[in-house]
């Protein structure tokens, strides 16, 4: 049984990670410029997609907008059905991959993706197996959802270790065991956060595939050859060249107009 001591230290470690793990207070950010998003939409309907194109992807680029996620995802997401309406398959891949960088759980995101993928001849993106449904789970979260999820997953914890403290016995040490795996399992989308916090991805959107080659210039040495649809780690960039990341061991420069950065 833990004696007091212990149980302070316990106590002590969970209080910080409460303090390590709550997400900072939201930002109180403006609304989108109503004007541009309803002239655009107007656009849109009247059929004139190339204005629509140009007003959601300035809004997109305009900082001073300030929107927040869940509007920049809505922009992600218009932009890639307008591709989709244009036959840009996968220039609609592309942006519906952005949008659920955003909006993870949104359900039409994630079926338009799939009519996408499908009519670009790439494979689903939910592939149904083991790695794909983990991680899917995984990623499911925003970055603020994974910090709270995190946090809460301390409570079972914390309640056990009290309960542990107090009575004693093999059912507290069960309880104790099963509050640890709660937690662990809590932390898996804060983990995978963290792991990839300030990444940068970009997706291979040129039909013909993206040429990694050893140095930013098209008589180079060529790496790799990356299928339309790859999703790779920016690592530099340069004007016309970006490197990416081709396999977790190799880099290389393929040519920026047949990447499409995810990070919006």
């Amino acid at each position: 049984m833990l004696n007091r001591n212990h149980l302070s230290g316990l106590w002590l470690l969970l209080v910080l990670c409460f303090a390590g793990l709550a997400p900072g207070a939201a930002a109180q950010n403006s609304l989108p410029s109503t004007d541009r998003d309803q002239s655009a939409t107007a656009a849109y309907r009247s059929g004139d997609l190339s204005t629509a194109r140009n007003l959601w992807e300035e809004l997109l680029a305009d900082d001073s907008a300030q929107l927040d996620d869940g509007q920049r995802g809505r922009l992600c997401y218009n932009l890639g059905t307008l591709a989709l309406r244009e036959s840009r398959h996968l220039d609609g891949v592309a942006w519906y991959s952005a949008a659920l960088r955003l909006r993870p759980r949104d359900k039409d995101t994630w079926a338009n993706l799939e009519l996408a993928r499908l009519e670009a001849g790439l494979e689903a993106a939910d592939r149904g197996d083991l790695k794909a449904t983990i991680d899917r789970l995984l990623s499911t979260w925003t970055a603020g959802e994974s910090s709270l999820l995190a946090l809460l997953g301390c409570l079972p914890l914390a309640l056990a270790l009290g309960y542990e403290a107090l009575r004693g016995g093999r059912r507290s040490k069960a309880f104790v065991f099963l509050g640890l795996l709660l937690w662990l399992l809590a932390l898996g989308p804060w983990v995978r956060h963290k792991a990839t916090e300030g990444h940068r991805q970009v997706l291979v959107i040129a039909e013909k595939g993206g040429s990694a080659r050893a140095e930013p210039r098209p008589d180079a040495t060529r790496v790799e050859q990356l299928d339309a649809g790859t999703i790779l780690r920016q690592l530099d960039e340069i004007p016309g060249w970006i490197e990416v990341e081709v396999d977790g061991k190799r880099r290389g420069w393929i040519e920026d107009l047949d990447l499409f950065p995810l990070n919006r």
